[in-house]
């Protein structure tokens, strides 16, 4: 999937699911926000209705008088003809009836209940006690949709409490303006996650249309074409990766350019190298005298150290393009071991040199870089070893790492040094020899790196250790 599409889904599941619970949340709320708002207006009504029947009032008795009985009655049969927010409202739906303050009903907007006793309704009964008093109850206990809201308010004389007045809603009379404000709230949801899609595919598009530039870009970068960086108005994280882009483009031009001025450098040194050694050998051959004999013997020297180094220099570019390894084998150290002595042997001879093996015999690596690592350093630890002394190698597995140790009795390397050692072209003399080249243990972090591990070289009491993990 595109990164236009991952972003459009993501965007729109998020907004998704936002607006699900928001629409979920909202009409949850819609239908007690609705009641509570009735209610409200219900209770400030029977205010309003108390004090007008406390106008009538004989003494400390609540009477409901002809014309108060009268207006009610014409109040309930009135035909309003409201249009409330598209909604029409054609008759009265409110139910009032009052009650002396034993709780006997005195009058009934209905006509169905007085004289009966309502005292242990909670409107009426919590009102007698100086409460406030409201009740939801159902005409039929079957139908959800049939519960009517009473909120009720006592009628005082002169502050004693002679009646109540209570006024009933019912909430099919309320229930149009709660599935209108559903409907409208539905509605403008549909329209808000419409809207929001519209904008995720529009951001999507521009998106998906600079990181299209970036990657055309990067592309003709890959297949070796030199394209104008592409240009972006805002200044954010696409722009900033463009200029990195270009940035990388360049340092690896010119590392290329360097890469194979060295390599070509190095091929062509080569061949005039070998004819300079081959002639002074031959020249060593046939020269008696000791002066001519010790220039000649220099030249084929020096000409064999140059060689060495052309080789160590390839063998470092070659393993700075590699980007992975070849898959790994089981490489038996003794194996390697072996054959470094066998080549070495004159020189451990000189030194009276001996090497040991200990610790893991076998190690899962790739074998050739392996091999490159392993004798660069022991080539290293034989320059600086006191004759006489022992080389040990370890192969060694800690914690899902592995790896190799080389230790030599030796002299320490010097504190200044120790974080350079691995520098390009960076050595130190060792007694009696002379300075290297200084490229053998930048290759062999080089390659501990590839195999996804490091090098440390460090002191110890009588000499020096190198650690290799390989991964």
């Amino acid at each position: 999937m595109k990164l236009s599409g991952q972003f459009l889904l993501i965007f729109f599941l998020i907004m998704g699911l936002v607006s699900w619970f928001t629409m979920d949340l909202v009409l949850d709320e819609a239908q007690p926000l609705v009641r509570q708002s009735a209610e409200e207006t219900l209770v400030d009504a029977a205010n309003l209705l108390a004090e007008v029947i406390a106008m009538d009032t004989r003494g400390d008795e609540l009477v409901v008088t002809p014309a108060l009985r009268s207006a009610l009655r014409r109040y309930a049969q009135r035909l309003p003809g409201a249009n409330i927010w598209g909604l029409s409202k054609n008759r009265i739906d409110t139910h009032i009836y009052i009650t002396s303050a034993d709780g006997i009903v005195l009058f009934d907007s209905r006509g169905e209940n007085e004289g009966k006793d309502f005292s242990r309704w909670n409107d009426v009964h919590l009102t007698l006690q100086g409460k406030y008093g409201a009740r939801t109850t159902r005409t039929d206990p079957n139908d959800p949709a049939s519960s009517v809201l009473y909120v009720a308010a006592p009628v005082r004389h002169q502050g004693t409490l002679i009646g109540v007045v209570t006024l009933g809603k019912p909430g099919a009379a309320i229930e149009p303006f709660i599935e209108q404000a559903e409907q409208r709230l539905i509605r403008y949801g549909w329209q808000a996650l419409v809207a929001c899609l519209l904008l995720g595919i529009g951001l999507a598009w521009w998106i998906s249309h600079r990181v299209g530039r970036l990657r055309g870009y990067a592309l003709a970068v890959a297949d070796g074409r030199r394209p104008s960086p592409p240009r972006f108005r805002v200044h954010d994280e696409i722009r900033e990766l463009a200029d990195a882009v270009t940035a990388m483009r360049r340092r690896l031009e010119e590392r290329a350019r360097l890469e194979n001025h060295i390599t070509m450098l190095t091929h062509e040194m080569k061949s005039p190298l070998a004819a300079i050694r081959g002639a002074g050998e031959i020249l060593a051959e046939e020269v008696s005298e000791p002066a001519l004999s010790r220039l000649t013997g220099n030249v084929v020297h020096e000409s064999q150290r140059l060689s060495d180094l052309l080789d160590r220099m390839l063998a470092l570019a070659r393993l700075e393009k590699l980007e992975s390894l070849p898959p790994r084998e089981p490489q038996r150290l003794a194996a390697l071991l072996a054959e470094w002595q066998l080549s070495r042997q004159v020189l451990l001879d000189e030194k009276r040199l001996s090497v040991a093996l200990s610790g893991e015999p076998v190690l899962r690596v790739e074998p050739d870089t392996t091999r490159l690592a392993l004798f660069n350093l022991l080539d290293n630890a034989l320059r600086f070893a006191e004759p006489g002394s022992t080389i040990d190698v370890d192969g060694w597995r800690e914690g899902g790492q592995q790896g190799i140790d080389v230790s030599n009795r030796g002299p320490c390397i010097p504190d200044y040094a120790l974080a350079r050692v691995t520098e390009r072209f960076y050595s130190l003399p060792a007694p009696g020899e002379e300075k290297s080249s200084g490229l053998g243990l930048a290759m062999v972090e080089e390659i501990g790196e590839l195999h996804g591990g490091w090098l440390r070289v460090e002191n110890l009491d009588l000499g020096v250790r190198v650690r290799l993990c390989l991964g």
